[in-house]
């Protein structure tokens, strides 16, 4: 090839662009939803106790402080609602006893159902210290792909409920590391000590919203630390209540301390330190359903509180001012015959799956 031939094939190649190699394609968002049910817990008592990562979780995102009135004030009763996403007017359970029960879940099936019929990939666990958590967890075809009570030992024997949420919690932060999709999980103890002892030493029912808050800040950690290694996660923290407590502990009546609700929901879709009354407890599937691209049934009372909620944003807070924090009652020896009898153990019984209490 000349001298000339070969300037000519070289100017021929530089008028060639360059192809700039291509980027790798990002990886899909994927949305994971943890939600966190503190039973028989009060906001007005969190804020009056030690409790730093509950107030983070709403200062990062929204809180929102409701009633549930005129809904029945019992545990199996409105964790029903939280998981199916519809008020006791329809799904029927009246008590922790006889209405509660599997049956009341066929014509509305719960978030872990609905999940794995619409998106049977999923991975979905419901990690909890009651057993009627897990007896509602078990219902409909598929039902949640893992289901662990830890309020029962091995030998079914009743263990302390302090006990059962910290394992509950280090159960719930594995499969939080695991990258599980949906993890419900249900901490007790503080509900437990507002029948015991707040009515005679309201500091014990804010002693056991702290210990809760530690185990809340362990699952929060395991969020956030899974988040930072799977950036194409991103993560939302629901955390909701069944009812209040009275003053002087119990519900299952309609005063403002027993029909008081909270929800704080933390994530991408979350303004960060601000606060919506149109969250409810009803709302708490259908914001699951949302954030993991499911349809929601019809027939559902809840919405999406990624769209507000079902409730009003302007409804009143409710009016469930702190009480006293010392010893009161008739003397100090009932609320040390109480300690003595160890409000956070229950024993001999296995469970209280059938307790009127909760």
């Amino acid at each position: 090839m000349s001298r000339t031939h070969r300037i000519l094939a070289a100017a021929a190649l530089a008028a060639v662009p360059l192809t700039a190699a291509a980027p790798a394609p990002a990886a899909p968002v994927v949305n994971k939803v943890v939600v966190i049910g503190l039973d028989g817990t009060l906001w007005s008592e969190v804020a009056a106790a030690d409790a730093p990562n509950l107030d983070r979780l709403a200062a990062q995102g929204t809180l929102a402080r409701t009633s549930i009135a005129p809904h029945t004030t019992m545990s199996c009763v409105s964790w029903a609602t939280a998981l199916t996403g519809v008020w006791d007017t329809k799904h029927g359970i009246q008590d922790n006893e006889s209405t509660c029960n599997a049956g009341a879940f066929a014509p509305y099936p719960t978030v872990f159902t609905q999940a794995e019929r619409q998106r049977p990939a999923l991975s979905t666990a419901s990690i909890g210290t009651w057993d009627t958590i897990g007896m509602i967890a078990r219902t409909g075809s598929p039902a949640a792909d893992r289901v662990t009570v830890t309020q029962i030992d091995p030998t079914g024997s009743g263990v302390c409920e302090s006990t059962a949420d910290a394992s509950a919690t280090a159960q719930a932060v594995s499969a939080i590391s695991d990258g599980t999709d949906l993890l419900f999980t249900h901490l007790d103890q503080v509900d437990i000590v507002g029948h015991t002892l707040r009515g005679v030493w309201p500091q014990a029912y804010r002693d056991a919203i702290s210990r809760a808050d530690a185990l809340i800040g362990k699952i929060t950690a395991a969020v956030d630390a899974r988040a930072a290694s799977h950036t194409n996660e991103q993560w939302t923290i629901l955390v909701t209540t069944d009812h209040g407590h009275k003053p002087d502990g119990g519900h299952g009546g309609q005063s403002a301390d027993e029909t008081a609700s909270f929800v704080v929901a933390r994530g991408p879709g979350f303004a960060a330190g601000t606060q919506n009354n149109g969250y409810t407890l009803a709302d708490i599937t259908p914001t699951v359903l949302d954030l993991l691209d499911i349809s929601a049934p019809a027939n559902l009372d809840g919405e999406s509180v990624l769209t507000g909620g079902s409730g009003n944003p302007a409804a009143p807070v409710p009016n469930t001012p702190p009480v006293g924090s010392g010893i009161t009652g008739s003397s100090s020896g009932s609320a040390q015959a109480a300690m003595v009898a160890n409000p956070l153990c229950i024993l001999g019984s296995g469970s209280a799956g059938g307790s009127s209490d909760r």
